[in-house]
């Protein structure tokens, strides 16, 4: 009966032990899991943090873009008046040739007509 009792004793010494072992295990795995429950809060925060700024970057690419396309048809806007502009330009440059011909050519026919009156010939001595 003493070996029983011996036996016993031991038995409840190991199963005393391995109960120690399991609690501290458990106080482990409970550090590990407010240490793992802590991290997915820091992630879900950071995430959080992420969605606003993606959100507020993707209001600004909206924004950009809305005066991207102001600004593009502005452009247009402004090219399409050069070409106008040029155009008219172009225009009076062949009207002021035009003129610059006629009036070179009225020239020549009254210096002709101021040849052919009597005393021309005189006159342009003179000076």
């Amino acid at each position: 009966m003493l070996e029983d009792l011996d036996h016993l004793s031991t038995r409840l010494a190991k199963l005393l032990a391995y109960t120690q072992q399991l609690f501290a295990e458990q106080t482990a795995l409970q550090a590990r899991l407010v240490q793992a429950e802590a991290e997915r809060d820091a992630a879900r925060a950071q995430l959080a943090q992420e969605g606003t700024q993606t959100q507020v970057l993707s209001r600004q690419a909206q924004t950009a873009a809305s005066e991207r396309d102001v600004l593009q048809g502005s452009l247009d806007l402004f090219k399409q008046e050069h070409h106008t502009l040029q155009a008219q330009l172009s225009a009076r440059d062949k009207e002021v040739s035009a003129l610059r011909d006629v009036t070179a050519q009225a020239r020549q026919r009254i210096d002709a007509v101021l040849e052919r009156l009597p005393g021309a010939t005189q006159t342009e001595e003179q000076q």
